[in-house]
């Protein structure tokens, strides 16, 4: 494939695996790689307080880790990022979920250097936390960015179809889910499923805002009375879902809290499930955004339990899930009985290179920057 040119991605990701940020950017990332483009990654680290820059590589990616640039730059200065891009001169720059001030300099000095400035947008959140002063300015960060700033840059990648509608008249839109390289070794792990229980996971980082975990807890107490189940929780604590959730029954022995571990231990646990579960509240938050769990089970050949939110339902048959209606403990007994095995491809970066493509095709480019980037191909 012939060089087309840099892609410098920055934003909240931690390298190489540490949330799930990481796992969308590399997805994207891979995907610009088969098409000719060199992607250099900022992964600035937050609460670390070693500053200096180091040079390293993830998944053959080079990478400028350091420790995050304080606050008031990263929110409205933008001039570390801006010094960065100076040096590395790309062509492209994919600005992943950024604040709004920051990101609309960064796009200012793009196109006086004729550089394509795209936004990675794969969230919409409300400002619930923190003190009154943090919400305001997360407020206005928030919706100045989804609303002015993200309509006056080059392009649009839409995780949903949420965001893909609301911008697709404005500026150029793909709609791009979570996306995997099913030929990494994690995704090819052996299987190990029980004979003993139907097997059910919950594998992610939930927030009694969006996530119905206590539903499905519920459910699965009730279910365990007369059925051999198990509900493997990963990501919190036993503890922890106590107290999110406000919960006021005993937990059975059926219910098992792993909480935060390896990513590629979780996904073990994933693999040898037979369902994965994911239920959440139909809100703008979870509407805008999309469920890398889903991605991740289908992807570990694991068949989906989900009520219809968001869009996933562009991505669910009846080979690879069970949607709910309404009532989850009827969902779970009728899993009990049934076998499914999803198309474990769905989701590999592959299938979505022609959106990478289409996103970033009628590109202005600077051939002096062109130029110079190649030299440190």
């Amino acid at each position: 494939m012939p060089y087309k040119g840099t892609v410098l991605y920055i934003g909240g990701f931690e390298l190489p695996d540490k949330n799930a940020a990481a796992q969308r950017v590399v997805g994207i990332a891979k995907s610009l790689r088969d098409l000719g483009y060199k992607v250099v990654f900022i992964n600035a680290i937050k609460n670390c307080k070693e500053k200096k820059y180091e040079i390293k590589r993830y998944f053959g990616f080079k990478t400028i880790e350091y420790g995050r640039e304080d606050s008031l730059d990263y929110l409205v200065g933008a001039f570390t990022v801006i010094n960065h891009i100076k040096h590395i001169k790309p062509n492209i720059v994919i600005a992943y979920n950024y604040p709004a001030f920051s990101l609309s300099k960064i796009n200012n000095y793009c196109k006086s250097n004729a550089i394509k400035c795209i936004a990675d947008v794969t969230e919409w959140y409300d400002a619930k936390d923190g003190n009154i002063i943090h919400r305001i300015i997360k407020k206005v960060d928030t919706e100045c960015r989804m609303r002015y700033v993200h309509k006056k840059l080059s392009g649009i990648i839409a995780i949903s179809r949420y965001l893909y509608d609301y911008y697709k008249n404005d500026l150029k839109t793909v709609m791009i889910p979570p996306t995997v390289d099913i030929a990494d070794e994690k995704w090819n792990v052996p299987v190990n499923k029980s004979d003993k229980f139907t097997t059910f996971v919950y594998a992610g980082s939930p927030s009694a805002e969006k996530e119905k975990l206590d539903l499905v807890v519920d459910a699965i107490e009730t279910i365990a009375r007369s059925k051999p189940v198990q509900l493997n929780v990963v990501g919190i604590t036993r503890n922890q879902f106590i107290q999110m959730y406000s919960w006021k029954k005993e937990l059975s022995e059926y219910i098992v809290f792993w909480g935060r571990i390896d990513h590629k231990e979780s996904l073990k646990i994933v693999k040898n499930a037979d369902w994965s579960i994911v239920l959440r509240d139909n809100t703008r938050l979870v509407k805008a955004g999309f469920p890398t769990k889903l991605v991740e089970s289908i992807s570990c050949g694991t068949a989906i339990i989900a009520n219809n939110f968001s869009n996933i339902i562009d991505y669910l048959t009846a080979e690879n899930s069970i949607i709910i209606d309404t009532d989850v403990q009827q969902a779970l007994e009728k899993s009990c009985k049934a076998k499914k095995y999803p198309r474990t491809d769905l989701f590999d970066f592959h299938r979505y290179n022609f959106q990478v493509a289409n996103c970033l095709e009628n590109s202005q480019i600077n051939s002096n920057y062109l130029s110079l980037a190649k030299r440190d191909k």
